[in-house]
């Protein structure tokens, strides 16, 4: 054999050795796929287990501390089953109402993968997620009266506060009475006051919460003819609550309106025109101006609105502070014409809640 046919032969067979440790590349990339995609479903199923028993404990929780005492326990669990992925960035959990109804949790981690990388685009790290949709029934909350209800007499305007319940339900909202039901009144600021005794404040029902209105009659306090006529300068203002069934955080969907003679109702820009201040009291005591010792902004001192955010749980207070006129119509910014001490919306328990998981 001539030394040129040797050097092409070792040659060729270098070649082979070439190409097959080239192609166990992919070889090698696809036995670790298996594995990568085996340990992903082995996380997800865990994922999946915690997510779906959380949901359901969130779901059914009473007060906002159960819910939270839910999360801690699911992180818990994480950590048991899975070790506490810190080199992955660990675990999210994150959950929310998306109606009064139906709430969505989902938890996501990152795993480090064995060998799928070496396939080309994939990367080294990928993330891994369990969602969960449970339903309950719609909560309902107990409907009470003011704690407290001040109405300056000083005021020119005649002032009546009106309480109602109102539709988080988005249907509910596009009828013709904006999802508002059982409007009643409850004070105003004449001189004596109005007695409203006999009116029952209304019973909210599935995804209500109790809101209140201001009905706002300019220059007419002293003279009751003006106070529901026809003709008068009238503007009404709506709170429009929407509760949190998670965290009983209320949210105040303020409307204004100036309405006409006719009924119709032309809408106020209430961003630009604050009228109500609100505010978390933790007790009655606390619900004091601050030079009294409480925690209310102090009378008749001009200040930016507070607006509450946190959570209005049961045994808790929320005070309205209402200016009769928004600022672009002479307000003095004191948040002090009109002002209601309202306890916190008890939950209705039921002992059957029809908790379910629908996805």
């Amino acid at each position: 054999m001539s030394v040129v046919y040797r050097h092409f032969h070792s040659c060729d067979r270098g070649a082979v050795a070439l190409i097959f440790a080239a192609a166990m590349i992919p070889l090698f990339g696809l036995a670790g796929a298996a594995l990568d995609y085996a340990n992903a479903r082995r996380v997800r199923d865990v994922l999946q287990s915690i997510s779906d028993a959380t949901a359901l404990l969130v779901a059914d929780a009473d007060t906002p501390t159960v819910a939270e005492r839910s999360f801690k326990l699911a992180e818990n669990q994480l950590i048991s089953r899975l070790g506490d992925r810190s080199g992955s960035g660990g675990y999210t959990i994150k959950g929310e109402w998306l109606d009064g109804s139906s709430y969505k949790l989902t938890i996501s981690t990152k795993i480090n993968t064995i060998l799928i990388h070496l396939l080309s685009g994939k990367s080294k790290q990928f993330e891994i997620s369990a969602v969960t949709v449970a339903n309950r029934i719609p909560p309902r909350y107990e409907t009470k009266p003011p704690t407290l209800s001040l109405l300056s007499p000083e005021a020119a305007d005649y002032n009546r506060i009106y309480m109602y319940c109102f539709s988080s339900d988005p249907k509910r909202q596009a009828e013709t009475d904006g999802g508002r039901r059982g409007i009643t009144p409850i004070a105003d600021n004449a001189t004596p006051p109005s007695n409203y005794g006999d009116y029952a404040p209304p019973t909210c029902g599935d995804n209500e919460a109790p809101s209140y209105m201001l009905r706002n009659v300019r220059d007419a306090r002293t003279n009751p003819t003006k106070w529901d006529a026809k003709y008068q300068s009238v503007y009404e203002y709506y709170t429009d609550v929407v509760i949190d069934t998670g965290t009983r955080r209320q949210t105040m969907n303020m409307k204004g309106y100036k309405v006409y003679s006719s009924n119709y109702k032309e809408p106020i820009n209430m961003d630009k025109n604050p009228i109500l201040e609100t505010i978390i009291c933790g007790s009655t005591t606390s619900c004091k101006p601050q030079s009294e010792g409480g925690i209310l902004p102090n009378n008749h001192v001009t200040h930016d609105p507070q607006t509450a955010t946190t959570s209005c749980e049961e045994g808790k207070f929320m005070y309205y502070g209402w200016e009769d006129r928004p600022p672009n119509a002479g307000s003095d910014r004191d948040y002090d014409d009109i002002r209601l001490l309202v306890s916190c919306p008890k939950l209705v328990k039921v002992a059957d809640k029809k908790i379910r998981i629908v996805q």
